[in-house]
């Protein structure tokens, strides 16, 4: 009876401990295919030599789609170079989500700029929020896009003179 037990328990223990699981949206496979697809360096931000870390938030709802985007660090230069927009842009395109990811996230994106006609070392953003900020949400895996000063026309210009750029 002791052995009946203690199986008992053990199974109980056991589905119980499968039941609250904490998933977590970085290893999300479509959430990190997409994102990484439709984030890409705004070519305004490139020519006007821009970089910057967008934090922004969002809620997966009961239904696995993304609601109440904003940006908590709003900066007018960055919405007028692509910055903002872009990540808005990215995150509404998602498609429908696991009903386990339900909740409140903020997901940084870096957009490191390298500039070419300078240095080579890349231009990396060094903002961050306030801990209030950050109250009662899940903070994401940082997603880096990449961009640099060498932009279309520039190239352009080039091969019609035959140099290199």
């Amino acid at each position: 009876m002791v052995f009946l037990r203690l199986l008992l328990l053990l199974i109980t223990t056991y589905v119980t401990e499968a039941q609250t699981v904490i998933s977590d949206l970085n290893q999300d496979m479509v959430f990190t295919a997409v994102m990484n697809r439709r984030l890409k360096y705004p070519r305004q931000a490139e020519w006007s030599s821009r970089y910057g870390r967008v934090f922004a938030e969002f809620t997966v709802n009961e239904k696995g789609r993304i609601q109440s985007i904003s940006i908590l660090n709003h900066n007018v230069e960055w919405d007028y170079a692509g910055l903002e927009p872009t990540v808005i842009n990215a995150l509404k395109k998602l498609p429908p989500l696991s009903l386990q990811y339900v909740g409140r996230y903020i997901l940084p994106v870096s957009f490191i700029l390298i500039d070419y006609r300078h240095k080579d070392s890349p231009l990396v953003p060094t903002n961050t929020l306030h801990i209030e900020e950050l109250r009662d949400r899940v903070i994401l895996k940082e997603i880096k896009v990449t961009g640099s000063t060498i932009n279309s026309r520039e190239r352009i210009k080039a091969a019609e003179k035959n140099e290199s750029y």
